[in-house]
């Protein structure tokens, strides 16, 4: 996954929900495609939090996604995801991303979590030791009470 297209990570509630913001990026391709990246990498923390960040992900499935409208470029964007059926081996998600109060995306996907994408590595590729202190992740992560 290419991390950077998260500005901040707000918080990560473990089970329920993870929150992000990012702009609308400048790309050589469709923006459409980012946001369904956006709320997949989103979606990521959650999943990751379930084996305390050391497996790594796969972005198994889109279900449906909607966009109804792109923001001119640099626009702010706010990026949840959330499930309420995620297991140690990933699960289905939901993310909106919202831009002005209104929500501008909409997507289902599956996300799995797995051991062993690159087997002489011992530690998680998806969420390496630079990805987890850029974005503070651990110091975002809320425990379910």
């Amino acid at each position: 996954m290419r991390w950077l297209l998260l500005d901040k990570v707000q918080s990560i509630h473990k089970g329920k929900k993870a929150v992000t913001t990012s702009r609308v990026p400048q790309a050589p391709y469709s923006s459409e495609v980012l946001f369904i990246e956006m709320m997949a990498q989103t979606g990521g923390l959650l999943v990751g939090a379930e084996s305390d960040y050391q497996k790594d992900l796969v972005f198994a499935k889109i279900e449906n996604a909607t966009i109804s409208r792109v923001p001119e470029l640099g626009t702010p964007l706010h990026i949840e995801a959330w499930s309420d059926s995620l297991g140690p081996d990933g699960g289905w998600l939901e993310g909106t991303i919202t831009a002005a109060a209104q929500v501008i995306a909409k997507a289902k996907f599956l996300l799995m979590a797995v051991e062993g994408l690159a087997p002489a590595q011992t530690k998680s590729i998806t969420f390496h030791d630079a990805f987890m202190k850029h974005f503070n992740v651990r110091e975002k992560l809320v425990q379910p009470v």
